[in-house]
């Protein structure tokens, strides 16, 4: 009887194994993109509207799948067509997290910490639209972060939104363009090229920049 288990839980394990490389393998991976891409270029105006308010919900309540969502985005979608699903979906997004802070939250900071408040609105006054620009270029901190802090300012909303718009140019094509050269991929070997491992890098080190 132990050996029977012993060769039964071999034999399950065996076959755990290959499903789960079968399920994680390349080619399959690449057959359901293939089916996706096929799917939203039949029904290309209504996923751009339905990624949009994907990308839209990911940015108003900060859950945690921005990025890859961004590279998703950039391999269904052409490049510019991608740019645009993903500024306008996060740039409201965030400002609508940036106006929920405002209503929740204003008054509690500037009752609780008036000092505090008041020192960091003299220092957005003088510098405020570069500091943010410069958080949204450089993600030093998580934008949900940035959303609250400069929604309990006195930064006016229609600046805080044209603002964050263009700071976050910069990472999005970069998103989108590791996404297209991801697209591309159709075997293993794929993934080793000067395009592909150039996108990865330039993500990885463009915080540091």
């Amino acid at each position: 009887v132990f050996i029977f288990i012993i060769f039964a839980s071999a034999i399950f394990v065996g076959i755990a194994l290959s499903v789960y490389y079968d399920f994680f393998s390349l080619n399959y991976l690449n057959k359901i993109f293939i089916s996706t891409k096929e799917l939203v270029d039949q029904n290309y105006y209504l996923y751009s509207v339905f990624f949009f308010l994907v990308y839209f919900f990911i940015a108003a309540f900060s859950l945690p799948f921005a990025a890859c969502i961004s590279v998703f985005i950039g391999a269904l979608f052409d490049f510019f067509d991608a740019v645009f699903i993903i500024s306008l979906g996060a740039s409201l997004g965030a400002l609508v997290s940036f106006l929920i802070a405002r209503l929740a939250l204003k008054t509690f900071f500037e009752v609780r910490y008036k000092a505090q408040v008041e020192k960091i609105n003299k220092g957005l006054k003088e510098n405020g639209i570069f500091y943010l620009f410069f958080l949204r270029v450089v993600p030093i901190f998580p934008f949900f972060i940035i959303n609250i802090i400069f929604g309990v300012t006195k930064m006016s909303a229609i600046k805080f939104y044209l603002v964050s718009l263009i700071g976050m140019f910069p990472g999005i094509f970069l998103y989108v363009n590791a996404g297209n050269q991801l697209s591309k991929i159709t075997s293993v070997n794929d993934i080793y090229s000067f395009n592909i491992l150039f996108s990865i890098f330039i993500i990885g080190i463009f915080p540091l920049i």
